[in-house]
């Protein structure tokens, strides 16, 4: 199987063609590459195939390195739009992709920013859990984002606290951790379900964004500083918000599958 290696601010995947042939990787052979030892190594899976929506260029879809099937990936998008002008699979300035949360589009700024429309953050309700309180965000895959600055959480208990509230979420949900730096950005660590603690995330980079520009009083565009760089969110609060940031090719490779049955 022919693979390519990618990463969006440190959010590192592979992507495979799936379009005229199919590998049927099972969520065990999916765990398996995914191990940065004894595999290929990456946060997510992202399966290129043909799409049946007249809507949409192309359809994919995002595996995380538990082998669980998940909506959306913003990181993953970026990367997904540099694999397809990369290979030569579309000459289209905007592309249109299908993936489980719906059509997504892609384009490219003059400064090889890869913008992602992300489309309508839902912040959804505040709730409290064993004394945290955090703002439930759908958009494309649930987020629960801590505003650190309303809780007395110190780092190194962020995994119990992000499983804790993991547990109480029947498909999981992910977490994140914000403090704020000023008016235009925030700092953000967050622990992706089926993945954990990843360099970046780009669905929980807007779902942050949009509390801390709903809920906040931050202006937009907010820089959002994540371990692997920084990612830019841009909301009005009545149109849909948008996610920009680089995208880069790791390298090619194949592997056989065989060794992992």
């Amino acid at each position: 199987m022919k693979f390519t290696k990618m990463q969006g601010t440190g959010n590192d995947f592979i992507v495979v063609d799936q379009r005229d042939r199919q590998f049927n990787l099972s969520k065990l052979l999916i765990r398996k590459l995914a191990d940065r030892y004894f595999g290929i190594g990456f946060d997510q899976l992202l399966i290129l195939e043909k799409s049946d929506s007249h809507n949409a260029d192309f359809k994919y879809r995002i595996f995380n390195s538990d082998g669980g099937e998940v909506e959306q990936c913003g990181n993953g998008a970026r990367c997904f739009y540099k694999y397809i002008k990369n290979y030569g699979l579309s000459n289209n300035s905007t592309i249109k992709v299908e993936t489980q949360s719906g059509i997504t589009l892609l384009s490219e700024n003059s400064e090889g920013m890869v913008k992602v429309d992300m489309g309508l953050p839902d912040i959804r309700k505040a709730i409290n859990m064993h004394g945290v309180n955090y703002d439930h965000v759908a958009i494309g895959n649930p987020h629960a984002v801590i505003n650190l600055a309303d809780n007395n959480i110190s780092e190194e208990n962020f995994p119990d606290v992000a499983l804790d509230i993991q547990s109480s979420w029947k498909d999981g949900i992910n977490v994140g951790f914000m403090s704020i730096i000023d008016k235009n950005s925030i700092q953000l660590k967050v622990f992706e379900r089926g993945s954990g603690f990843t360099m970046a995330c780009g669905s929980g980079a807007s779902a942050a964004a949009a509390v801390a520009i709903s809920k906040n009083n931050l202006t937009s565009p907010i820089s959002v500083h994540m371990d692997g760089g920084v990612l830019q969110i841009d909301w009005d609060m009545k149109s849909t918000i948008t996610l920009s940031g680089p995208a880069e090719i790791s390298f090619e490779g194949e592997v056989n599958l065989n060794t992992y049955a």
